[in-house]
């Protein structure tokens, strides 16, 4: 019988970008949980990415543990269980029902367009791999791919998959489920 793994502790998550233009050109964005005493959380914050428009960054996906001392770096310990964990990103607005994290498609990127109006314009791929056989994608490391200027919300899905990771999102459970804003411009 395979080992229970419980699910990680999450307190923070970073998106930090380069882009692959010019080295110098960094941002990140921050998706922070304040816990009260008992460990639930009792606040959110979150800020912004703003990145250019027609660019390629190089993405690296940070999470920490800050209840602990000192800070536990928890993508450490996702990239030791890399073949328990996948990364799902879903760029919205979308426009069709079945263009959803939770579908047969393993992620959601490219460029659709939405029913309400423009879309965020912006491609999700993810760039390391685990040791499954055969191998299957992460996402801890990525390639975010900007077209023409817009704005919209990024859906950032940590999946604890153990035992059962498949390339898909329905089996296991939500390690993390947020949303940051976006600015193409």
């Amino acid at each position: 019988m395979a080992p229970t793994i419980a699910n990680e502790q999450l307190t923070s998550a970073y998106l930090k970008l380069t882009n692959e233009a010019n080295a110098s050109d960094t941002t990140s964005c921050r998706y922070r949980f304040h816990l009260d005493n008992n460990g639930n959380v009792k606040s959110t914050d979150s800020t912004a990415l703003v990145i250019k428009a027609n660019a390629k960054y190089d993405v690296k996906v940070v999470m920490l543990d800050t209840t602990q001392s000192p800070t536990f770096t928890v993508s450490d310990e996702i990239k030791q269980r890399q073949n328990y964990h996948l990364f799902f990103f879903q760029p919205t607005p979308i426009s069709s029902a079945n263009l959803v994290i939770g579908t047969s498609s393993p992620y959601i990127s490219g460029t659709v367009t939405s029913a309400t109006g423009p879309y965020l314009n912006l491609a999700v791929a993810r760039t390391d791999l685990d040791t499954n056989t055969p191998p299957l994608q992460v996402g801890l490391t990525d390639l975010f791919t900007t077209g023409a200027a817009s704005t919209g919300n990024l859906r950032l899905v940590l999946r604890h998959q153990p035992n059962a990771k498949n390339g898909l999102y329905a089996p296991g459970s939500s390690d993390l489920d947020v949303n940051f804003k976006v600015t193409i411009k």
